[in-house]
C-alpha cells in the first residue's frame, strides 16, 4: 500500500473459467489478525476473483509504527489495493474487525462497492461490550469473579484471568474445532502473525474489554444509509450475538441475515461448507443484478 508506509501481502485467486461476477475482497479480523483462518472458504474463488490479504502491520505484510494503527490507514490500504489491481466495483466480506473496515470503506467510497457481507460484525463497540457482559454471565462463577477482579484492578495477566479468558474464547470465539495438537494449521499460522501491539492500540487487552481507539466506534447508527445489498451472518454461540446482528440487518434496506447454527465467532472454520454455500449464494444473486 501507501508507498511511505510499507508493502501489503495479498493473494489474488482466479476462477478456472472466466465469468461475469463481482470480485470479492476478504477483510480479516483483529485488528492485528491475519488472512490465514479464511483459507477454508477460498473455494468462493471457484466462481469469482477473490482477493485476500494481510492488512499492513500484520502477518506477512510489512510492520508499521504506532501512529499508523488507525482506521484511516486500513481504509486507504484497501483503496490502494483495489486501484492497483484495476477493479472498478468490488464486493466486501468483512469479518469481526473487518466488518468495521468494510463499513468505513463503504461510507468513504460507496460507488466502488457492489455488495457487503458483514460476518460476525462489530459495528457498535459499546453494544459489543454490553453483549459481552451478558455472555460472561454464562461462564462458571469462578471465571466471572476473575474477570471482574481484573477489570477493577485493570490488570489482565493473572493466572485466573487467563483461565477465564480462555473459557470465554472456547465458548464464544471458537468452540467446534480441534485444540492443542489438533488445532487447525491455519490457526497456528494466524497466531504466529498476529500483531498484538495493533490489537492493544486499537481495541484493548481482550475481546470484551475495549480501551483503544475503537472503543467508541459506531456505524450501526448509519446502517440505514447502506444502499447496496448486504448480508449479515453470525454463529448461534457468537460473541457477535444473534440478537444484535439481526438488529443490524434490519437497519439496512433489504438487509439479509443468516445464522450458522453450530458456530461461534469463527464460522469460517467451524462451518466452512455452509459458510461458502450461504455467502456464495448471496453473491451469485448480486451478480445477476444490473
Amino acid at each position: 500500500m501507501g508507498r511511505s508506509i510499507g508493502r501489503t501481502f495479498f493473494r489474488r485467486l482466479l476462477p478456472a473459467r472466466a465469468r461475469k461476477s463481482t470480485p470479492l475482497f476478504i477483510l480479516h479480523g483483529g485488528p492485528g489478525g491475519t488472512h490465514e483462518t479464511y483459507s477454508e472458504i477460498l473455494s468462493l474463488a471457484d466462481e469469482r476473483e477473490v482477493v485476500i490479504y494481510d492488512q499492513i502491520g500484520c502477518g506477512r505484510s510489512d510492520r508499521i509504527n504506532g501512529k499508523y494503527w488507525a482506521v484511516k490507514t486500513f481504509v486507504q490500504e484497501l483503496e490502494d489495493l483495489r486501484v492497483s489491481l484495476g477493479y472498478r466495483k468490488i464486493a466486501l466480506l468483512g469479518h469481526s474487525w473487518g466488518s468495521m473496515l468494510a463499513a468505513e470503506y463503504y461510507f468513504s467510497s460507496p460507488n466502488t462497492v457492489r455488495a457487503l457481507v458483514f460476518s460476525s460484525p462489530c459495528l457498535d463497540a459499546r453494544q459489543w461490550t454490553t453483549d459481552a457482559g451478558r455472555l460472561i454471565k454464562q461462564l462458571p462463577i469462578k471465571h466471572q469473579k476473575a474477570i471482574a477482579a481484573s477489570l477493577r484492578a485493570k490488570k489482565y495477566d493473572g493466572k485466573a484471568f487467563k483461565a477465564a479468558n480462555k473459557a470465554y474464547g472456547d465458548k464464544f470465539i471458537v468452540r467446534n474445532v480441534g485444540k492443542g495438537a489438533q488445532q487447525p494449521h491455519s490457526m497456528k499460522l494466524m497466531a504466529a502473525g498476529v500483531a498484538r501491539d495493533g490489537y492493544m492500540k486499537m481495541w484493548g487487552p481482550t475481546e470484551y474489554i475495549a480501551t483503544g481507539s475503537l472503543k467508541k466506534f459506531d456505524r450501526a447508527k448509519d446502517l440505514h444509509g447502506v444502499l447496496v445489498p448486504a448480508l449479515f451472518t453470525c454463529g448461534r454461540y457468537d460473541e457477535a450475538t444473534p440478537d444484535t446482528v439481526r438488529k443490524h440487518a434490519s437497519s439496512v434496506p433489504g438487509g439479509e441475515f443468516h445464522l450458522f447454527k453450530n458456530s461461534s465467532h469463527l464460522c469460517t472454520l467451524e462451518e466452512p461448507r455452509e459458510y461458502v454455500r450461504t455467502v456464495g449464494g448471496f453473491l451469485r444473486r448480486i451478480d445477476t443484478l444490473e
